[in-house]
């Protein structure tokens, strides 16, 4: 019952926050059997809701910091060991990496963050040496262990109901020369984990290099076939030089007028202002109406964000812990409240208005941007659609 409830919180907070879940390669994710997993860290501890997604059968270990108190016990389980720099007794750290090397002795599977913290960054955080030393104590008692990779990307961390994927890398080495010693072992393991990371996640030199690769990247992902990872990725060593003098050209003309951005793009109408107007109209109410009947939520998870958070990798976890409970509870509220007033056809119709309004959200601040922008500067339209031409035809495909 206890594992039921986290696979069910957890379920429920990544697929009501995230609009979409994708795992990359996931042919590449053992079915059974002891699985080391070294998971780059972004968002957070959101970040296990939606790895839970990828590997349902697996433990995280965590930081201690996590099940301090009842209420994060009930959000958060797995092995906890205290973080350098975190207030905590660290000297109960060996039980629990024993603890995490006995869970794979016995087949099961087992997260770990190798940075030790998330970063959204333009470059992963140093990795710490504990997955390699667990990697090799279970090595060391024969366990027959799979390291896999694992990267998460997300279009916009933050921003409610955005798109995230979850790349699978290619299992890591376990043997080694039988001359190496222990020291030279545990560099040897991690510069494993270090390659392996490295393949599952886009490193930048800078934060501007960063946020000109992510533009380009949700572009392209603007396709629901096209991979944001796989743009993204390919733009590890920089933007070419043609589509760089194309965006930079429109940029400098959409700075003269007042153009919304989605996700940091200026979207216009693919096919006609009217038509993505109709749409607006059509589903701008639904979402609205949905937003309006869920205010209680939604402003608890905004006022939990504003005041709690203390930088972008942690704003979508203050809005869970906020807004989901205050979910649960209104959900129950308004289900008694309809259910004791014999309206049973208004909690289906609240049910569906909920539900649509999810699952629309997106779509309708793609159509209210790019009509703003149709309607306030329309002769940038055709660049703008040739500009996302060349990226679609430069960047590769999955």
């Amino acid at each position: 019952m206890k594992d039921l409830w986290y696979r069910l919180w957890h379920g429920l907070a990544a697929h009501v926050y995230f609009s979409r879940i994708t795992v990359r390669h996931p042919e590449r994710l053992p079915e059974d059997g002891p699985c080391l997993y070294v998971a780059l860290h972004r968002n957070g501890a959101v970040d296990g809701f939606v790895y839970r997604q990828a590997v349902p059968r697996a433990v995280f270990l965590i930081s201690s910091q996590l099940r301090r108190s009842f209420l994060a016990r009930c959000f958060f389980c797995g092995i906890a060991v205290t973080r350098r720099g975190d207030a905590g007794d660290r000297s109960e750290n060996t039980a629990a990496l024993r603890e995490c090397v006995q869970l794979l002795a016995d087949g099961g599977g087992l997260v770990v963050f190798p940075e030790g913290t998330s970063s959204l960054g333009p470059r992963h955080l140093p990795f710490r040496n504990g997955a390699a030393s667990i990697a090799l104590e279970a090595l060391g008692r024969q366990v027959p262990l799979r390291i896999v990779p694992l990267g998460i990307h997300y279009e916009q961390a933050w921003a409610f109901r955005s798109r995230v994927e979850v790349v699978v890398g290619e299992p890591i080495a376990t043997p080694f020369p039988e001359d190496l010693s222990d020291s030279g072992r545990l560099r040897e393991m991690k510069r494993r984990l270090t390659t392996a990371l490295e393949l599952v996640g886009a490193n930048f030199p800078s934060a501007a290099a960063q946020e000109e690769a992510g533009r380009l990247a949700c572009t392209v992902a603007l396709d629901p076939s096209r991979s944001f990872f796989t743009s993204l990725k390919s733009l590890e060593s920089g933007v070419p030089e043609s589509l760089a003098a194309q965006g930079r050209e429109l940029e400098s003309r959409l700075a003269g007028c007042r153009a919304l951005r989605y996700q940091g793009v200026a979207l216009f109408p693919e096919v006609s202002w009217w038509q993505d107007t109709w749409r607006l109209l059509l589903a701008g109410p639904v979402v609205l109406a949905g937003g309006l009947v869920n205010l209680p939520p939604l402003l608890a998870g905004y006022l939990a964000a504003r005041q709690r958070a203390d930088g972008p990798n942690v704003i979508a976890l203050w809005r869970l812990l906020a807004g989901l409970p205050v979910a649960l509870l209104w959900w129950g509220l308004v289900s008694a409240v309809l259910l004791g007033s014999g309206l049973g056809g208004w909690l289906a119709g609240y049910a569906i208005l909920t539900m649509s309004a999810l699952r629309l959200t997106n779509r309708t601040r793609q159509w209210a941007v790019s009509v703003w922008n149709g309607l306030i500067c329309p002769h940038l339209a055709g660049p703008a659609r040739e500009f996302r031409q060349s990226i679609l035809q430069t960047l590769p495909r999955p």
